[in-house]
């Protein structure tokens, strides 16, 4: 019978371990500590607290840590250290700082106080010298606005004449009517009523027609119904070919057309939509339309002031050569006394006081008849002017109405349009 020897286990009791396979030490338990220090550091990093003396929560969590108890003077390897240290260093300092009472006698006080009244008070005179619009004064941390004294109401000076007020008043109040008239469908019947001078479209590309309402703006006058069943891209056609003959009929000085223009511009322009609901393109177009008249009225301002200053030259003139004259005839008539005198001296008898008596005044009699022709002349001269300037219009009305149209394009355009720096180039009416 055999004998089969039992299998020994290793006993786990003989200190040493086997003898066969080293036993591994564990470092479980300090990476468990480890990994405790650090999960709780990371929260502490994680989570800023509040200052306890300000209540303020701090903005790097991480700059709390370790900081209680010691100072840290660096060096500072990173950026959140340099703010620790300049944190330590500003938490050494004490809160309130107070400066340490000096012992002083009577005599250096008053001193003092005086010194302290007379810098007060220069200081009081330069502020108000360089500083008039100081708005208040800085106390212990606190800013206190000056108050201001209550000025009476009062009303601003006007810009503009009362009478150019309310005629601003009334053109404001006819534009708007016109505009609420335009907005209007017209009736059915009176649309096939407009002519053929009367046109409702204008094709932008066509050369046929824009030379054709070239021709029927200085011929035509405008029909509500016409204006109303305009659209938006005619109108504003229409308002470029007008901007480009309004310099036109300025120059030729003829008032009907004056007249006729300023209708068109006022009816093409209550057509046109409201600011809000054009694009940029077409204000662009209205505001060609206002520059255009500033420019004419601003050239009209300028050929006034050289005709004014032409004949203040003449005027100069005529008084310079009145007073040579008045020279010249006072030079001759004492040199004829001198003569005369003269002449009586050595005349031996009468007979030479008669002959010179004689050709003086032939002389004169002369003069009269040149005078009186001259005078009859100047007259026939301001009839045939009177006669003339009956059969044309008065250049100072087409000048007037020129300006009335143009003053009422550019408070259009700049009250109703958005362009309100033109404006600033109206006219001021002088009172007549």
């Amino acid at each position: 019978m055999s004998h089969i020897p039992d299998k020994r286990k290793p006993s786990s009791s003989i200190p040493g371990g086997t003898p066969y396979k080293r036993s591994r030490v564990s470092y479980a338990d300090n990476d468990n500590e480890e990994y405790a220090s650090q999960s709780l550091a990371a929260m502490t990093h994680e989570r800023p607290r509040n200052n306890p003396l300000y209540g303020q929560k701090s903005a790097f969590p991480g700059l709390d840590v370790d900081a209680e108890g010691e100072l840290f003077y660096g060096p500072a390897e990173d950026g959140l250290e340099y703010l620790r240290m300049v944190r330590s260093e500003a938490n050494s300092l004490p809160l309130l700082f107070t400066a340490p009472k000096t012992q002083t006698t009577e005599t250096q006080t008053i001193q003092t106080e005086q010194t302290t009244t007379q810098a007060q008070v220069n200081d009081t005179c330069e502020e108000s010298t360089h500083h008039e619009d100081h708005e208040g004064t800085y106390v212990d941390g606190v800013f206190v606005a000056r108050s201001t004294p209550a000025a009476p109401p009062t009303s601003p000076p006007a810009a503009y004449p009362e009478a150019q007020q309310s005629y601003y008043t009334l053109l404001h109040h006819r534009f708007l009517l016109l505009r609420s008239i335009l907005k209007c469908t017209p009736p059915p019947t009176s649309i096939p009523l407009l002519d053929d001078s009367h046109p409702i479209s204008l094709p932008r590309h066509s050369k046929i027609a824009r030379k054709e309402w070239r021709h029927l703006l200085l011929s035509v006058d405008p029909q509500t119904v016409q204006l109303a069943c305009m659209d938006m891209e005619s109108i504003l056609g229409v308002l470029g070919i007008m901007a480009r003959l309004m310099s036109e009929n300025v120059r030729s000085g003829d008032i009907v057309r004056v007249r006729r223009i300023g209708a068109w511009a006022w009816g093409l322009l209550g057509k046109c939509r409201e600011v809000g609901q054009l694009g940029t393109e077409e204000v662009g177009e209205i505001r060609d339309l206002g520059k255009r008249a500033v420019k004419i009225l601003g050239k009209m301002r300028e050929d006034e002031r050289a005709v004014q200053e032409e004949d203040q030259e003449s005027v100069d003139d005529e008084d310079q050569d009145e007073e040579r004259v008045g020279e010249q005839i006072g030079e001759t008539g004492t040199a004829d006394s001198e003569q005369a005198a003269s002449a009586e001296s050595e005349a031996p008898d009468h007979d030479m006081k008669d002959a010179g008596a004689e050709n003086t005044t032939d002389e004169l009699e002369a003069a009269k008849a040149r005078l009186q022709a001259k005078i009859q002349g100047n007259v026939d001269e301001d009839s045939q002017a009177q006669t003339h300037s009956d059969t044309e219009e008065n250049p100072d009305d087409v000048a007037m109405q020129t300006r009335a149209m143009l003053d009422m394009i550019i408070t259009v355009v700049g009250e109703y349009y958005g362009q309100r720096d033109l404006l600033e180039a109206r006219e001021i009416w002088q009172s007549i």
